[in-house]
């Protein structure tokens, strides 16, 4: 095609605000100079390219975020990489091209993509990697509207915006809606939903533009799950009052995890990616402030908005029954009759859905190998649909790794023709013995391997490397199928399956909360690790669990945990001193003791007189420590805010001010009035003594 052609089809393509996908198939070389006649003014390559066009890799991709482009150059030769794909496809304005190079078709799935890289533990093994992911693509590409040339909106003339009107319809009607919130009554909260390009981050800049200029006083505090997330707002925000981002004033970006410690008190609070954060720091973020817009992508390849919908509304309903909703569906840089999102779409799943099950009756569980899930469009639906329903951060780089990882096993839980549970295990272990010594040693850190390697570097644990582990990486049950036992029947299976394959250890890692770790203890897997640091996105700490399948290996489990129930009240004084004291309990229940904590004669004198007499606590806190630890089950018999209590001052060394206000105390005084009068009356009944 010529330059004169290719802009009368930009031209066309623009009249009816339309983008069109050129695939480019061959050799890398001939494809890139292929290319170079269909580019526009303003190019975003990706991958290896022409240095005058600033390729950039795409673990950069979201550099590009807030821009436009008239031509997306997507190298696939470089590693197609599903996220960087879906967040660049978005920046493709009306009369745009996007231009996929890639091998030969037939070729495509067996070439050796260096983003497969990101599948395995170590480079060797992207060759079991599978090819499911490429191949479903080529499938999908060879019969897709996008790939053709004819208009599909005929003669329909397109208005963008900067023509005659600067808001879409859905944000002149939102922009007042976020005002109410500010300015209206207390605790309703506005909920913002729209599908990627849909103009919503630009609308919270602009309403927070607004909003300071009415009043410059104001303190307006921005949340995402990053704050590379929330450029495209701020820039808008800066530009609408004129000032470069650096001087912006009163707009201030905050983390969730710093946000929930309820410390800070804006007057509005916009999260924006709410879709892409945890629902218990959203319930925080409820909580703790009364003025609050919440801006959510339905379809993001960071994260969806269904599984918000699902959980999150609830909550809502149930705290602020008063909520609002408003949704964007009017696209900002293209029309509605555009096919390049809805093959964007296709290509990444984020169009996959699942219809609500029936209750169960008598569920039936199989495996399913990842090549029946890529002949099987239906399926895949009902499978990833599930995973993102059911998890906050599913992206469309999770749909390339359940197709094509070489260690991942799908087990399906179905009634009939009904997908209701869905379980990811990685197969992990059996390391290599001098890998696992450098692992240990602080030396290495591969991919992969997340159980073992973190028993060796983290818990010390020298023989974790040889063992093998099947980690349940991923249950989902459908929502409105929780509290009927699907899930621990899901795992029960996992058990019975990966014993018969004489694996060691079952185990998960997670995200962990009080209220997510029973489901755990009632299969028997038990904590052996607590992460030290926060996650900035979730706002909880890891936890590390395990299971023996092998009863050859119970007595090093047992070993193990006794390392980690020793450790912990250490720990607790250091780096895990705001960790939940409900979690806490949850991570010791069923230990008795800690080992070497049983009371000498002194202790025990101290401790009495802490109870009944008057003796300074400071002067019997490590009695105390050492008291506490030796009757570990007693904290079952106890109440959340009596475990607090005990926890959080004789472990936990929390300042007094901030147990007090937990715990409904007017200060220190009062607050070591009822540590006293608690540990004497376990004391006089018996509990927690020698």
């Amino acid at each position: 095609m010529t330059p004169m052609e290719s802009n009368d089809l930009r031209q066309a393509l623009a009249r009816v605000g339309e983008r069109r996908l050129i695939w480019l198939e061959g050799d890398e070389a001939d494809c890139i100079t292929h290319a170079l006649p269909w580019l526009g003014e303003a190019v975003f390559w990706l991958g290896e390219g022409p240095a005058e066009h600033a390729p950039l890799p795409a673990a950069k991709a979201l550099q590009r975020l807030g821009q436009e482009c008239d031509t997306l150059v997507f190298n696939a030769f470089s590693g197609f990489h599903p996220d960087a794909f879906g967040a660049l496809a978005g920046t493709l304005r009306a009369g745009g091209l996007l231009i996929l190079l890639t091998p030969p078709r037939e070729q495509w799935p067996r070439y050796p993509d260096p983003d497969r890289l990101r599948l395995v533990a170590q480079p060797e093994d992207a060759e079991r990697a599978g090819q499911g992911f490429i191949t479903r693509l080529v499938r999908l590409l060879a019969v897709d509207p996008a790939t053709s040339f004819n208009l599909v909106s005929g003669n329909d003339q397109w208005r963008p915006l900067g023509q005659d009107r600067l808001l879409s319809e859905d944000q002149a009607h939102a922009l007042p809606a976020i005002h109410k919130v500010l300015h209206g009554h207390r605790r309703r909260p506005l909920v913002l939903s729209a599908d990627r390009g849909r103009g919503k981050s630009t609308l919270l800049g602009l309403a927070a533009a607004d909003l300071l200029r009415q009043d410059p006083s104001l303190q307006i505090v921005v949340t995402a799950p990053s704050q590379a997330t929330v450029a495209t707002l701020f820039a808008h925000a800066a530009k609408a009052l004129n000032v470069d981002p650096e001087q912006l004033t009163g707009l201030t970006y905050v983390s969730p995890d710093r946000l929930v410690q309820g410390d800070l008190q804006p007057d509005l609070l916009l999260v924006d990616e709410a879709a892409a954060i945890p629902t218990p720091l959203l319930e925080a973020m409820l909580a703790h402030h009364s003025r609050i817009v919440f801006a959510t992508t339905e379809h993001g390849y960071e994260g969806t908005g269904r599984g918000f919908h699902l959980r999150f509304k609830r909550v809502l309903d149930r705290q602020v029954p008063d909520w609002q909703e408003l949704h964007l569906s009017e696209p900002i840089r293209w029309s509605r009759h555009d096919p390049l999102e809805p093959l964007v779409f296709r290509l990444l799943g984020l169009d996959a859905d699942i219809q609500s099950p029936p209750s169960p009756v008598n569920p039936g569980w199989r495996q399913v190998a990842q090549d029946e899930l890529v002949e099987d469009e239906a399926l895949l639906h009902q499978v990833f649909g599930l995973l993102v329903l059911a998890h906050y951060q599913t992206s469309p780089s999770d749909l390339r790794y359940l197709l094509e990882s070489p260690d991942l096993d799908i087990h399906l839980l179905e009634q009939d023709q009904s997908l209701l549970g869905v379980a990811l295990v990685v197969r992990e272990g059996k390391i290599d013995p001098v890998l696992a010594q450098d692992i240990w040693a602080g030396r290495r850190r591969p991919r992969g391997h997340l159980l073992p390697q973190s028993l060796l570097a983290h818990a010390g644990l020298i023989t974790a490397g040889g063992r093998s582990y099947a980690r349940a990486m991923r249950i989902a049950v459908h929502p409105i199928l929780h509290r009927h036992g699907l899930g621990s029947l899901l795992l029960g299976k996992l058990e019975t399956h990966y014993r018969s394959l004489g694996f060691d250890y079952l185990g998960s890692a997670f995200s962990a909360s009080a209220d997510l770790l029973p489901f755990w203890h009632q299969a028997g897997l038990t904590v052996l690790r607590i992460g030290l640091q926060r996650d900035a996105a979730s706002g909880s700490h890891a936890a590390l669990l395990l299971k023996s399948l092998n009863k050859e290996r119970e007595p090093e489990l047992a070993k193990w945990r006794q390392r980690f129930v020793r450790q912990l009240p250490t720990l607790l004084a250091g780096a895990l001193k705001e960790l939940d004291t409900e979690l806490v309990w949850q991570c010791l229940r069923g230990d008795i003791a800690i080992q070497g904590s049983e009371l000498d004669e002194f202790e025990a004198l101290e401790l009495d007189c802490f109870a009944h007499h008057h003796k300074p606590f400071e002067l019997c806190q490590a009695s105390l420590q050492r008291w506490l630890s030796a009757r570990l089950s007693a904290l079952d018999t106890l109440t959340p805010d009596e475990r607090r209590l005990l926890i959080a001052t004789i472990w936990q060394y929390a300042p007094w001010a901030q147990v007090a206000k937990a715990l409904r105390l007017a200060g220190k005084p009062a607050l070591v009035k009822a540590l006293r009068n608690l540990v004497a009356r376990l004391l006089d009944k018996g509990l927690l003594a020698n």
